[in-house]
């Protein structure tokens, strides 16, 4: 009877998979279920299970799926179910698991009982990948300093379309999604998977005029000084096609850019009401020309 029980899990296992080739997740899913239950040390069916359950943000069921495609796995440095239980336990805060996790792709963690929070450096993560530009949040790809390898928190003060702030915590997935250049190379985009922790510190739009690039820099030198993030967003953010957001940015298509100077600059900064108005006033006061049209907190 043997041969007849390995037919049927050979058959079930081709359904299964023909099912995912054709997208019908929920579909595959079910039948990836009967497949376990039947053959309980298929690593790579707990493997596929685990990426169903991330796909719906079932991080619990994702958690549970990636650990015993870990366990099954013959090797685990560089094992792709170890990086999605680093990313699973980190939406749900396990950090233990986490640094498990971590650990077995080959990630040099530290020993310790909170939040994973490595010397990682900058990324750039696109904020709402999933945009279809019905309305919604936008998609925004900003900087952002890299906790572990599933988790940043976002150092640039994103736009008012993009309904983040800089501060933000978010889980990010582990496949780069175009490249954008930090001044020294080409470095990997991530995309936003969720948002983890919301920053509490207000965001504002800041309409000013500055009659050269010195008074931008001036009101960006004061805004460090007194812990406030100022950004000139007239010279850093720009509009790109689809081809070059996901890829890598280059000259032409929808772009535009320009090297005349414009005295009509709009900065997005980061802090307090208090600390936002005294900076701009006092920057506009300092020298003749600059002037501070609007500010408007980011809702």
């Amino acid at each position: 009877m043997g041969w007849r029980r390995a037919a049927s899990v050979g058959r079930l296992r081709q359904e299964y998979l023909a099912l995912d080739a054709d997208g019908d997740a929920a579909g595959a899913e079910r039948l990836a279920r009967r497949l376990v239950e039947q053959h309980p040390d298929d690593g790579a069916t707990w493997f596929n299970l685990g990426l169903y359950a991330k796909a719906r943000r079932d991080w619990p069921a994702s958690a549970r799926c990636n650990s015993r495609a870990l366990t099954l796995a013959r090797r685990t440095q560089d094992e792709p179910a170890a990086w999605n239980l680093g990313i699973a336990a980190t939406a749900l805060g396990d950090w233990a698991e986490a640094r498990r996790a971590w650990r077995a792709y080959g990630v040099d963690v530290p020993d310790g009982d909170g939040p994973v929070e490595l010397p990682l450096g900058h990324v750039p993560v696109r904020l709402n990948p999933d945009d279809d530009g019905s309305g919604g949040p936008a998609a925004e790809v900003v900087w952002a300093r890299r906790l572990s390898p599933a988790h940043v928190r976002v150092v640039s003060v994103p736009t008012p379309p993009s309904a983040h702030r800089f501060g933000d915590v978010l889980l990010v997935d582990g496949v780069p999604h175009g490249e954008r250049f930090d001044g020294r190379r080409w470095v990997s985009v991530f995309d936003e998977i969720a948002v983890l922790e919301r920053s509490t510190v207000p965001s504002w739009t800041a309409e000013v005029t500055a009659p050269s690039a010195a008074c931008t820099t001036a009101l960006r030198d004061a805004a460090a000084i007194v812990e406030v993030e100022a950004q000139d967003w007239t010279a850093t953010v720009r509009r790109l096609c689809v081809a070059c957001s996901t890829g890598r940015p280059g000259p032409g298509h929808d772009h535009e850019e320009t090297d005349e100077w414009s005295p009509d600059r709009t900065f997005g900064l980061s802090g307090t009401r208090t600390a936002v108005r005294e900076l701009l006033d006092a920057w506009a006061r300092e020298r003749p020309g600059r002037d501070v049209v609007s500010v408007t907190e980011i809702v």
